[in-house]
């Protein structure tokens, strides 16, 4: 068996602890890498996707540019949304009304439910007694 002299424990053990130094910092560099691929690559993702995005918005902004070149269909939009009115005519706003026949529907419905139900429990009871 061979004796390890002084100088040769010496050695080792710096050349030992530079090593263990070494293998942990490319460890640590490893690991720090890997989470920034992992972050830039959902970054990525989600700015695909926000291209994808914007792109279709270009897609719809240009038809609407060429839509707002028209100007008939620049008056109606004007009267549209913004209640434009020409010499003569006057603006009746529809939503409200729209709201109230929706309202009113349910209202109905809700009666002829009623109607129906009641019909129902009626000939049931009749069908009962009649039995009896």
């Amino acid at each position: 068996m061979k004796k390890i002299t002084k100088k040769a424990k010496h050695r080792l053990m710096i050349l030992g602890t530079i090593s263990v130094i070494a293998i942990g910092y490319f460890f640590m560099t490893f690991i720090s890498y890997t989470f920034s691929f992992i972050s830039l690559k959902k970054q990525e993702k989600s700015l695909k996707n926000e291209l994808v995005f914007l792109q279709d918005s270009k897609a719809d902004l240009k038809i609407e540019i060429q839509k707002l070149n028209d100007p008939a269909y620049v008056a109606r939009y004007a009267k549209e949304k913004y209640l434009y009115s020409s010499n003569g005519e006057y603006v009746i706003k529809i939503d409200d009304k729209v709201k109230k026949d929706e309202v009113l529907s349910k209202k109905n419905n809700t009666v002829i439910y009623g109607i129906i139900g009641g019909s129902i429990v009626i000939a049931v009871i009749y069908i009962v007694k009649k039995k009896r």
